[in-house]
């Protein structure tokens, strides 16, 4: 759960702030996606950690979007008796809901430059 959480901070950044990634960043991260074979929250956040190590600014800005927006008392609102999480039944999952690297990949898409070699000549 605490490594899903990153992520999607993560994807949050990349849509709110893409102007902290250069043409660069945006073909590095391609690449680590594509690298990535199973939805795996540890493994992909695990790429995605080793990789804001070596960019200040994002990671930065990463921080930035976990700090915690909600309050303890709302959170307590939807515990149950012992502060218990309630049990999750499958079907509370819609179907069809792109999974967490589908959402990575989906984003770095957009902002990924064209491949040279992939472009019509003008």
């Amino acid at each position: 759960m605490v490594h899903q959480k990153n992520v999607n901070c993560f994807i949050e950044v990349m849509k709110n702030q893409s102007a902290l990634f250069t043409e660069t960043d945006w073909m590095e991260l391609a690449e680590i996606a594509d690298e990535i074979l199973e939805d795996d929250d540890e493994e992909i956040w695990g790429k995605i950690s080793d990789w804001l190590k070596l960019h200040p600014d994002v990671k930065t800005a990463h921080k930035t979007y976990l700090k915690p927006t909600t309050s303890l008392a709302s959170l307590n609102a939807h515990l149950g008796i012992g502060g218990s999480k309630p049990p999750v039944e499958s079907s509370d999952k819609p179907t069809g809901d792109p999974t967490l690297l589908e959402k990575l990949k989906n984003e770095i898409h957009i902002h990924k430059p064209l491949d040279p070699s992939k472009q019509s000549p003008s």
